[in-house]
């Protein structure tokens, strides 16, 4: 499934924290969205913690995590 989600914040977080399995090494390098950005993005499970939302940026291959707040679902 894909949506299409605006950002209402500044997000920011480290490359590999995202990915779901005990065995990744995690990464150092940062990533960063702007407030106002519009990702299409490939929905996925949500995180253990409901407060987080995991989804993969279709331009930039990465997956991340996002409190709900920080995104509005445009499509």
């Amino acid at each position: 499934m894909t949506w299409k989600i605006e950002l209402l914040d500044y997000h920011t977080g480290e490359l590999g924290e995202a990915i779901q399995h005990e065995d990744h090494l995690v990464e150092s390098e940062c990533y960063h969205y702007n407030e106002g950005d519009v990702l299409t993005v490939a929905v996925h499970d949500h995180a253990d913690d409901q407060s987080w939302h995991i989804f993969t940026d279709l331009d930039s291959g990465h997956r991340f995590k996002i409190e709900p707040e920080k995104y509005q679902k445009i499509s």
